[in-house]
């Protein structure tokens, strides 16, 4: 089980650039990717969204990359080293012909022309892939480290509280045939009650009785929520994304307590209901963040 939060972080470096990688991510519906990173490499951002559906299947994940280099990989001039030495060679042969006191200095060569080459230093793309790549691979190991750590505590924190429902489903259905006979002696009192001395009709209190826990019976309901707890265990040990399988699986769970709740009446009952409805909604919101 892994969980949708999570951090990563990768940073690889060559020839003096080096590229870092952020991942950020939070619980989303599906997979949202926010990815920024410098313009200039703007078509290298469809292999990142790639890799990254390669390995996270859901969450809105922002992605942060930055590019920098070392100085010298940074310079983007070079000495023009023969037209400096023909403007040196010039500035001496003047001052020999015409007895002028040669005062060039640094600063002045910084102000002629043709002194510095202007070179590309913009990195070639698929180098720069390369250490996305590289970088981008260790963000996403650690940001799944990270969200595996955080679903085992959720997994934990789940698995408990199904036994909570269950046990809850138990108390309830120990109720079931109680609820008939208490009816029938109910019903029998308010019958003898309102005839005085006449005889009561036993084939048709049976029948209303009859009709009455048929209406209220819940065994089907009892057998569908065991087998959707036993189906919720089971896809938990999945190795997919299953968060949005677990979601329908609770929205049928809550159904069933729902119409549960609606046929017993009791109010001991009627704990174990709410009971069993508030561990449900407790699942729903812990499910959101699973991937």
């Amino acid at each position: 089980m892994l969980s949708m939060s999570g951090y990563g972080k990768g940073v690889a470096e060559l020839d003096g650039r080096v590229v870092s990688i952020e991942l950020k991510s939070v619980n989303h519906r599906f997979l949202d990717l926010a990815i920024k990173m410098p313009r200039v490499f703007n078509c290298l951002e469809e292999r990142v969204r790639t890799q990254l559906k390669s390995r996270v299947a859901r969450g809105r994940v922002d992605v942060y990359i930055g590019i920098s280099e070392s100085e010298e990989s940074a310079l983007s001039v070079k000495l023009n080293k023969p037209a400096i030495e023909g403007f040196l060679q010039l500035a001496k042969d003047i001052s020999t012909d015409y007895g002028v006191v040669n005062d060039i200095k640094v600063s002045d060569l910084f102000k002629m022309k043709d002194v510095f080459i202007d070179i590309d230093v913009t990195p070639d793309a698929e180098v720069i892939w390369l250490l996305i790549q590289s970088a981008l691979n260790i963000a996403i190991s650690n940001l799944v480290t990270m969200r595996k750590s955080e679903g085992e505590r959720i997994c934990a924190n789940i698995n408990q509280k199904l036994d909570n429902i269950n046990a809850s489903v138990v108390e309830i259905e120990k109720y079931a045939p109680m609820q008939i006979d208490a009816y029938k002696t109910k019903l029998l009192a308010r019958v003898t009650e309102a005839l005085n001395d006449v005889a009561v009709d036993e084939a048709k209190l049976l029948n209303e009785v009859v009709f009455y826990a048929d209406k209220v019976s819940t065994d089907e309901e009892f057998v569908r929520l065991y087998a959707h707890i036993d189906h919720f265990r089971e896809i938990m040990k999945e190795d997919t994304a299953f968060g949005r399988s677990l979601d329908f699986i609770i929205q049928e769970m809550n159904r069933e307590a729902n119409t549960i709740g609606s046929k017993c009446s009791d109010l001991s009952v009627s704990n174990h209901v709410l009971s069993m409805k508030t561990e449900i909604e407790k699942l729903r919101e812990q499910i959101q963040n699973i991937e």
